[in-house]
């Protein structure tokens, strides 16, 4: 899965697969992107908050984003050995 992308702000890049990248899908690369820029901008704004109730929901939406990051990171390793049984197999016929 390739995914074409265009100049300009990351936030609103469009996204077009093309499904031919074996392995190198930038859409992971792209997601854990989105995924950082979240926590760090909750981060900021929980630095910068008073209000206790509102800090906590910064906390909790800081550590929702920390786990989707541990389950992309645990998708990509999953892909990659997916990949390279495939290669392996795919080798072993030439």
């Amino acid at each position: 899965m390739l995914i074409e992308t265009y100049p300009g702000k990351e936030e609103n890049m469009p996204a077009k697969c093309v499904h031919s990248c074996k392995g190198l899908c930038n859409a992971l690369d792209i997601a854990q992107h989105r995924e950082r820029e979240s926590i760090q901008e909750y981060k900021r704004f929980q630095a910068e908050c008073d209000y206790p109730d509102v800090r906590d929901l910064l906390s909790q939406l800081i550590r929702e984003r920390e786990h989707g990051l541990e389950l992309l990171a645990e998708k990509r390793r999953m892909l990659d050995a997916k990949f390279d049984t495939l290669d392996r197999i795919t080798d072993s016929f030439r």
